[in-house]
């Protein structure tokens, strides 16, 4: 087999400024647009039955047939601009821009979509005479936006279904064409997002101490989603435009130099927090939820009034109490015939920690990473307990047990009753091979999430001046070794052995499903030249 594909884009910019300064005022005006073509084509051609081993040509061939594989994409945009900035006194700032923008990928009556932003920012170490030359409060800015952004996110030829050709119609052997497995609505929009935040900057102690601190809030509409749908249509998902999802949180970053000595010690601490939440807001009329994956005992959903995404899955019947009832016979626990909602799948907590030691010229630094408010779901820990090679396994030596934070209705009392005494009629393989009663139940695979990673460390060394002295072209030069992603600490935590979890409140916890390879861990050495 033989191919040979390419990818081309065209980018073309028009840009008109103009710019003055009216005594404390300075203005600056640009217009202009831009266009952009991109296009991609690959083809294959192969042959089986070679005549001459290891001579790889698809015209030395015994069989008479040559196969081939050809696939072309093309879209254009197109987009006119315009923008303001207007500041006084080098302490006030106004700034104001507008953008339309048509694409080829959307219907004629949808693909023209418009997005404007304003944003404001104010220096009171600058305005105000009582603050400048301050060696407790350097600098100071206050600032906000608002702005409406628009994007196509769909590919080409993505607004109907399209035929590919395949065997078997009208005969087994005989060309045909074959529809996509894909419906899609026939008035897909662009995807708007509009978005408000404001913050401030400073820098205090002469420079010792940097903060910033910026909340946000966004409102993001006309998501477009592939969801699940019957099989009886025919089809296996539809591409629609959802309805609307909020997205607010927080920024922050505070950086300290508590050390700096004239010999040339100097130590630098950092830190950035962010807590983030996504909800959908609405979806439509008809709908109050989206199916958004398919497969397994746990899929994402969007629903109307919950965080985005939520997995919605497979969990035991559980009382009033939250505890999991279980059969008084067999000991067993029960599964729950209707699906439940899990939680969301993002952290809404990120830290990052960093420090940096110099002394001369080496310099040591160290990056570390929080995420939390969440909680992982492995789609595959059943075969783990199929084969009982899973920690699970043996948390009872594969013993019969007490199943944990468990009860069973009482028929004489009306009420359920806390279980102490009922052990399930197999521990090993009876139980956890058990497709009914464990392997199917996503909540015993879904484990806290909370995580800390050490992400970089790096030692590096610039070389003295006196080194590169005598010579005329090199500036500088670094030498560093580092290493990434060197240590992940993770709690291993699971509503099976910790009564603590309680799935009642959907937005208590969040859940990410596993599907990615862990992170590499990564050691280099580099060399930087300055010329």
């Amino acid at each position: 087999e033989d191919g040979s594909s390419y990818s081309t884009q065209l980018l073309g910019d028009l840009l008109g400024t103009f710019d003055k300064r009216y005594n404390d005022f300075n203005v600056s005006f640009t217009v202009g647009g831009q266009w952009r073509v991109n296009n991609a084509n690959s083809q294959t051609v192969s042959a089986s039955g070679l005549v001459q081993r290891d001579v790889f040509n698809v015209s030395q061939r015994y069989t008479p047939n040559v196969s081939g594989d050809q696939s072309y994409n093309g879209r254009r945009q197109f987009g006119l601009l315009g923008a303001f900035s207007g500041t006084y006194k080098d302490y006030l700032t106004l700034n104001l821009t507008g953008r339309n923008d048509w694409t080829s990928v959307l219907a004629e009556n949808n693909r023209s979509f418009f997005y404007p932003a304003a944003n404001i920012a104010f220096v009171p170490t600058t305005a105000f005479e009582g603050l400048k030359g301050s060696h407790v409060l350097n600098s100071l800015k206050v600032r906000a936006s608002v702005s409406k952004v628009g994007q196509a996110n769909i590919d080409a030829y993505a607004i109907v279904p399209t035929y590919s050709q395949s065997a078997g119609y009208p005969f087994s052997t005989g060309p045909g064409y074959r529809i996509s497995s894909r419906l899609v609505s026939p008035d897909l929009r662009p995807e708007i997002t509009k978005l408000f935040e404001s913050g401030f900057d400073a820098e205090l102690l002469d420079g010792k101490v940097n903060a910033s601190f910026t909340y946000y809030k966004s409102s993001t509409t006309n998501q477009t989603v592939p969801t699940g749908v019957s099989n009886a249509t025919g089809y296996t998902s539809f591409l629609t435009n959802t309805g609307e999802v909020s997205n607010k949180g927080i920024e922050s970053a505070l950086s300290v130099t508590p050390l700096k000595t004239s010999s040339g010690w100097e130590l630098t601490l950092g830190g950035n927090y962010t807590y983030n939440t996504n909800k959908v807001v609405s979806i439509s009329a008809d709908l109050d939820q989206l199916q958004l994956s398919t497969g397994g005992n746990a899929q994402a959903y969007a629903i109307a009034g919950m965080l985005y995404p939520v997995l919605k899955g497979t969990d035991y019947l559980r009382d009033p109490q939250g505890r999991v009832v279980i059969d008084k016979t067999t000991g067993y626990p029960i599964a729950n015939a209707e699906q439940t909602v899990l939680g969301n799948t993002n952290p809404k907590h990120r830290l990052g920690l960093n420090a940096e030691v110099r002394y001369k010229n080496v310099r040591l630094f160290a990056l570390a990473e929080y995420r939390g408010g969440f909680v992982i779901y492995n789609n595959g820990g059943g075969t783990y307990d199929f084969s009982g090679s899973s920690e699970r396994t043996v948390f009872f030596n594969r013993e019969r047990f007490v199943f944990p934070n468990s009860s069973y209705y009482d028929d004489a009392t009306g009420t359920y009753v806390a279980n102490t005494n009922i052990t399930v009629s197999d521990g090993g393989a009876g139980f956890f091979a058990d497709g009914n009663n464990n392997m199917n139940i996503a909540t015993n695979y879904i484990y806290n999430g909370a995580s800390w990673k050490l992400r970089e460390v790096s030692l590096s060394y610039d070389l003295p001046k006196s080194v590169l002295a005598g010579q005329k072209y090199i500036k500088g030069a670094t030498i560093s070794v580092q290493g990434r992603n060197l240590l992940l600490w993770m709690p291993k935590s699971n509503l099976y052995t910790d009564p603590e979890y309680n799935f009642t409140d959907g937005n208590a916890i969040g859940i990410q499903t596993l599907g990615q390879t862990p992170p590499t861990r990564y050691f280099g050495a580099t060399l930087s030249v300055t010329l």
